[in-house]
């Protein structure tokens, strides 16, 4: 059974988006055979308020559907193909329901990185919270241990409302520098995190931020993370720098590169 220590993670981003189609059954799959030690994927909630997993907000970029997630019941968004986008070899793949994923990873002994996509800003806190809540009962009807378990977001909203309800049952992963956070809300934002996603910017080099920033985010008590490296000496450059875990689309080249680096 897989957990959070002090080893590297290589978390699959959406399951796997460079050879399968992202946020899939085919990309879980695709992971899981990969012997990732976690899947990072995205949860909504359909107008009928089922738990589906998509990363956007809208269907055009993923799907052959049009418009906003949270306008289509389960039954309609089931009828859009979330594969043929990336070939028609995948045409017959859907969105996944929640229920579809822990079905195939529940027993698996991953960990899990679940990204809340129901914002407060957009959907409406009760929404938002709603969602969360629906998660975390998803979890407990699969027996899913709270330390297999990571909850994502860019709304600090969510995070602090996740500390408040379920105190420190689990991993909370948000972002910094704290102003790509998508809104804000009152104490210290550092409290809502354990982990935190150093996310490159336009004056990033490569995709690894500044030393100072690694050392910013541990002074605070949180483990530093990054997002798809582009190439070794970014992987190498996070490590040193003090990273802990590592979502990418590419596993098995990030593999590689990480077993050169003697880490895996």
């Amino acid at each position: 059974m897989k957990h959070f220590s002090d080893k590297i993670i290589l978390s699959g981003h959406r399951g796997e988006r460079t050879v399968v189609p992202e946020n899939t059954m085919a990309a879980f799959r695709y992971a899981l055979d990969c012997n990732v030690d976690m899947i990072e994927t995205d949860f909504h909630l359909s107008k009928d308020g089922r738990l589906v997993l998509i990363h956007d907000h809208t269907l055009e970029r993923t799907t052959d559907g049009t418009g906003y997630v949270r306008d289509y019941t389960l039954e309609e968004l089931r009828g859009f193909s979330a594969g043929i986008r990336f070939s028609e070899k995948f045409a017959g793949e859907r969105i996944p329901t929640a229920e579809e994923f822990f079905d195939l990873t529940a027993d698996k002994g991953i960990l899990f990185n679940l990204e809340f996509k129901v914002y407060p800003a957009d959907e409406g806190e009760e929404r938002a919270f709603e969602a969360a809540d629906k998660l975390v009962a998803m979890l407990e009807k699969y027996g899913i241990s709270d330390d297999r378990v990571m909850f994502n977001s860019w709304s600090v909203i969510l995070l602090a409302y996740m500390r408040k309800r379920y105190g420190h049952r689990f991993q909370l992963h948000g972002y910094y520098p704290l102003e790509l956070f998508h809104d804000t809300c009152e104490g210290d934002l550092f409290s809502y995190m354990d982990w935190a996603c150093l996310f490159p910017t336009k004056d990033t080099e490569g995709r690894v931020r500044p030393r100072e920033d690694y050392e910013t985010v541990v002074a605070h008590g949180i483990k530093p993370c990054n997002y798809m490296p582009a190439v070794y000496t970014d992987y190498a450059r996070a490590l040193e720098y003090g990273t802990r875990m590592f979502t990418v689309d590419d596993i098995k080249t990030s593999d590689c590169i990480l077993r050169a680096l003697e880490v895996r």
